[in-house]
């Protein structure tokens, strides 16, 4: 992203407002789909949930959608192995103390369907219901959802879920989406509907046609065009996104907007994005979009074709022990769009490789851009931390640049073993961050562990 890309960034929202026009299309309404084809701040609780109720529905194999108006708070759904085609739940609505769970039965179900189809699995105005693939301890994901133009979709109200422990492939567009677009109707407005508590983990999504995870809405200051104007998309709260597996994606391996409060991206690995990607600038690992806060961290991000972390958030954005190898463009990117919190801040990340430069800030209008405690390998003919102008203001210090990457002393770098030898320069040269709340590093290891604190993702 250069200086004068504005323009090309407004004509991409709108291809992208396009082409989500069209990946959504008839999704937002009941419809039979298509015939088949035979864990800092977050650690959270055990993903097995006791049932608070007696009641259990199996899904047959030929039920297209299950109505769950009538099925009790704290309820199990068991969805029988085997192949079978999409399906829809609708209706089913738990409570915080009882949640709704929805789990495999007796081996893998695969939810299998062409990717013309508008989706393979969806829930619509669920509440507090767990999607979980952990129902037999020998599979580490019970739920394969294989085609769809959304894999699966929580949609149209849907609020207040986990979803863990399933495989999501060959979708036309997203893999996992969550979020419901404004239309006409008021109840999908900001201020009349908000997403809450979206907790989606060890799941492994790959080979999408468009982003691997899509959380929430891209367009949160200028909102969206519709038959009766434009609308406001709503907030997601407490988004905990972690410990997901993210391979061979369209666009953005992990994407989230609109989250304004308790977002939490960590612990993910993102291999492969933006291999194919729809309109110019959706080819980056991560993307912390408008209207989206919070936390991003010990996430892993490789090859990505654009930056590997971008930043459009609020202003009150941490970024640290994040390990981003061979990007093409930026390590890291910044820019200032709906930002009325405080600062950006980059700290103890591992930037290695990127080919435009370590960290690019781009976000004049931010407060304070603090850039501490970062490692940045790179050829020397590109700079480690790059302003758009002298309006950026920027604090930073003891981050460590070099040209190559075996002076770090990682005990196997090309094996994702980045643990530091004890003849690491990095070891007791970085700057005290406990004030930025900063107390473990990439691996969990408590900050500091030595005399001082390290530079960069580990701690040794």
């Amino acid at each position: 992203m250069k200086k004068n890309n504005y323009l090309i960034h407004m004509i991409a929202g709108a291809l992208a407002i396009s082409c989500f026009a069209r990946c959504t299309k008839g999704i937002n309404k009941i419809e039979k789909p298509a015939a088949s084809i035979p864990e800092q701040n977050a650690k959270l609780q055990s993903l097995k949930t006791k049932p608070v109720s007696s009641y259990t529905y199996t899904v047959k194999t030929t039920e297209w959608m299950v109505d769950g108006t009538n099925i009790p708070a704290g309820a199990t759904i068991y969805i029988p192995a085997g192949t079978r085609g999409a399906l829809l739940l609708k209706n089913f609505k738990g409570t915080a103390a009882a949640p709704i769970l929805i789990v495999n039965q007796g081996g893998k179900v695969s939810f299998t369907t062409e990717t013309t189809a508008s989706y393979a699995f969806k829930t619509q105005n669920c509440q507090y219901f767990k999607v979980m693939g952990n129902g037999v301890s020998s599979i580490k994901y019970g739920f394969d959802v294989n085609g769809g133009n959304i894999g699966m979709t929580m949609d149209d109200l849907s609020s207040d879920f986990e979803i863990a422990n399933v495989e999501v492939r060959n979708s036309g567009f997203a893999g996992i989406m969550a979020k419901t677009d404004p239309s006409c109707d008021p109840a999908t407005w900001r201020g009349h509907f908000t997403m809450a508590n979206v907790i989606i983990h060890d799941n492994y999504v790959h080979k999408t046609g468009g982003e691997g995870l899509y959380i929430g809405n891209s367009f949160y200051q200028d909102g969206v065009s519709t038959s009766c104007g434009t609308v406001l998309p709503h907030d997601v709260v407490n988004a905990r996104i972690y410990k997901n597996l993210v391979d061979s994606t369209g666009a953005e391996g992990v994407q989230v907007g609109s989250a304004t409060s308790g977002c939490m991206i960590y612990n993910n690995t993102v291999n492969n994005p933006g291999i194919s990607p729809f309109a110019s600038y959706q080819n980056n690992g991560i993307q912390i979009g408008e209207g989206t806060g919070g936390q991003c961290y010990n996430n892993l991000v490789k090859n990505a074709p654009g930056n590997g972390i971008i930043v459009l958030g609020l202003g009150d954005n941490q970024v640290f022990n994040n390990y981003i190898i061979d990007s093409k463009a930026y390590g890291i990117f910044a820019d200032s769009r709906y930002t009325p919190g405080p600062n950006f801040q980059f700290i103890n990340n591992t930037i290695v490789g990127s080919v435009l430069g370590g960290i690019k800030l781009n976000s004049e209008t931010i407060p304070m851009n603090t850039v501490i405690n970062n490692v940045i390998i790179q050829p020397a003919s590109v700079q480690p931390i790059i302003l758009k102008s002298s309006s950026v203001k920027l604090t930073q210090s003891n981050n460590y640049v070099n040209t190559d990457v075996s002076v770090c002393g990682f005990v196997n770098y090309n094996g994702n073993d980045f643990h530091l030898q004890s003849s690491s320069p990095l070891i007791d040269q970085g700057a005290n961050v406990l004030s930025y709340g900063i107390k473990f590093d990439y691996y969990g290891t408590t900050r500091p562990s030595g005399a001082a604190f390290d530079i960069g993702a580990t701690e040794y």
